[in-house]
């Protein structure tokens, strides 16, 4: 079945020289455009347009008629498109913005289009429905590396359970994998932590210790564990500690709780934020996969055998 080639209806100059063609299955675009449009911002076009030709003999010159275009393989016409309306000061209107800017950053990067680039991570920032998934994606994908961290903590706040298989996919097997990782640590330091209630602290100017006791182990386990498991929205420790803070426990006097409290801060800080701890050192590594440095550790490794 022969495939329809067709003169682009906006983007086909008959003034234009540079002629351009995009490949799809089921139809070729031909594009005629002005070079000095592309070439003034992209590097990659302009080395294009200077390199020599064979033989010095115009008619042969690749990008000069529709007989011998330019050929842009793999890049879809429709994400092209936007990257010219761009390039002209065109606009794709608020309904497909996501999706034009997300074009003009994939196509600025492949043409090295630097303002392009700029433009559209800055208003991709901006956009309030800029999925955390998408965000770490085009993220690890381009570099933009601002990106990453919160985009990963945001999806980290979730339960697993939440995240679709379009999400995971476009975290990438790696990213996905330090994921779950973490919140399977983080799950299993919260039910230790939850398990088993601290040592309440009694001074000597408590007058009701048997109270104290009975209540601040009440509180713990009908409370503070329950927060701590929660199954969709579970507390951190740095949350118990400002929850225990301001907290009224029935039964339990000021003394043994201002001793209590002051005794988890200074003795068992760490446990209490040892979920912190989990979760920055995945960060780190995800921010270490935005460069090479794990393929370089990998092939240390490699020569110290």
């Amino acid at each position: 079945m022969a495939v329809l080639r067709e003169r682009h209806p906006e983007y086909y100059f008959n003034d234009g020289t540079a002629h351009f063609l995009i490949s799809e299955p089921t139809r070729q675009t031909l594009y005629k455009l002005y070079p000095g449009l592309l070439t003034l911002r992209s590097s990659v076009l302009e080395s294009l347009f200077s390199l020599p030709q064979p033989g010095g003999q115009q008619s042969a010159r690749e990008g000069t008629c529709d007989e011998n275009p330019i050929v842009l393989h793999g890049i879809i016409r429709r994400e092209f498109d936007y990257l010219l309306a761009f390039l002209s000061g065109g606009y794709a209107g608020e309904q497909h913005r996501e999706e034009f800017l997300i074009s003009v950053l994939k196509l600025s990067e492949f043409f090295e289009i630097t303002h392009g680039s700029q433009y559209a991570v800055a208003e991709l920032s901006r956009l309030e429905s800029f999925d955390a998934s998408l965000k770490l994606q085009l993220g690890r994908q381009y570099h933009v590396d601002h990106w990453v961290e919160p985009a990963f903590r945001d999806l980290l706040s979730r339960p697993l359970s939440s995240i679709s298989r379009a999400e995971a996919c476009r975290m990438g097997l790696e990213y996905f994998y330090v994921l779950a990782h973490v919140k399977s640590l983080v799950e299993r330091s919260c039910r230790a932590i939850a398990y088993t209630a601290p040592p309440l602290i009694q001074p000597p100017i408590c007058t009701t210790p048997s109270q104290c006791e009975a209540s601040w182990k009440e509180e713990w386990w009908n409370d503070i564990a329950r927060q701590l498991l929660h199954p969709d929205d579970p507390c951190c420790g740095h949350e118990i500690l400002a929850w225990l803070d301001d907290a009224e426990i029935p039964g339990l006097c000021a003394a043994c709780k201002e001793a209590t409290i002051s005794e988890l801060k200074d003795k068992q800080m760490d446990v209490l934020l040892q979920e912190e701890e989990l979760v920055n050192t995945a960060v780190m590594e995800i921010m270490a996969l935005q460069t090479d440095e794990p393929i370089r550790a990998s092939f240390r490794q490699l020569h110290s055998h």
